[in-house]
């Protein structure tokens, strides 16, 4: 007899790509609409950003859990399928670019500085810090969550669910740790600190 978590270790996953892609939607949402309106109140901003960014991390690592149960259903019953369809073609500096224009007009507008220090490996005390800005970092962010949840919106429209390995590791999981995870705990370390300094939590 399997397990309760093999057994409904595929629903679980699903479950969980869902939650990452509708906090994904829900911040490019508000950060959309936060720098087209020109919001006055930049802390709060900070305070809704920071809440959704906290709820992504906390999604992406329940989902790299749900994958690691979903990999103990024997293979015959998850046969290895590559995600089907031609995504959408998208130069990565298009992303940028209109990402960028919305942001960092916004953010200069506020005569804030979002300059930081930066320290890749905070075990290495022998390491030199580096200055990093903000603005890029939340550009980055941006780029990912669009990516990753056009991925999730072609696995959505499917009828057939056996491309789940490979959407969840590929087309999720590892884009987030190799290119958009440092860019996150450095946003979020940031809006604290900026929230710290407004004495706002």
């Amino acid at each position: 007899m399997d397990s309760v978590e093999t057994r409904y270790a595929p629903t679980d996953l699903i479950r969980a790509l869902d939650a990452i892609q509708r906090t994904q939607a829900r911040w490019l949402e508000d950060v959309a609409r936060t720098c087209s309106n020109k919001e006055p109140c930049f802390r709060e901003a900070c305070r809704r950003w920071a809440e959704s960014l906290s709820l992504i991390q906390l999604h992406l690592v329940r989902a790299e859990q749900r994958l690691l149960h979903f990999l103990l259903v024997p293979e015959d019953r998850r046969p290895w399928r590559d995600l089907p369809g031609n995504p959408r073609k998208h130069d990565r500096r298009e992303r940028f670019a209109h990402w960028n224009s919305l942001i960092l007009p916004y953010v200069q507008s506020l005569r804030i500085s979002t300059s930081y220090r930066r320290i890749a490996n905070i075990l290495d005390l022998e390491q030199e810090a580096v200055t990093a800005d903000v603005i890029t970092d939340l550009v980055a962010l941006a780029e990912m969550c669009e990516n990753t949840g056009e991925a999730l919106d072609r696995f959505k429209n499917l009828s057939d669910k056996s491309c789940l390995e490979d959407l969840a590791f590929y087309h999720v999981l590892s884009p987030w740790k190799q290119q958009g995870m440092q860019a996150l705990l450095d946003t979020q370390r940031w809006l604290h600190a900026y929230l710290r300094q407004h004495d706002e939590i």
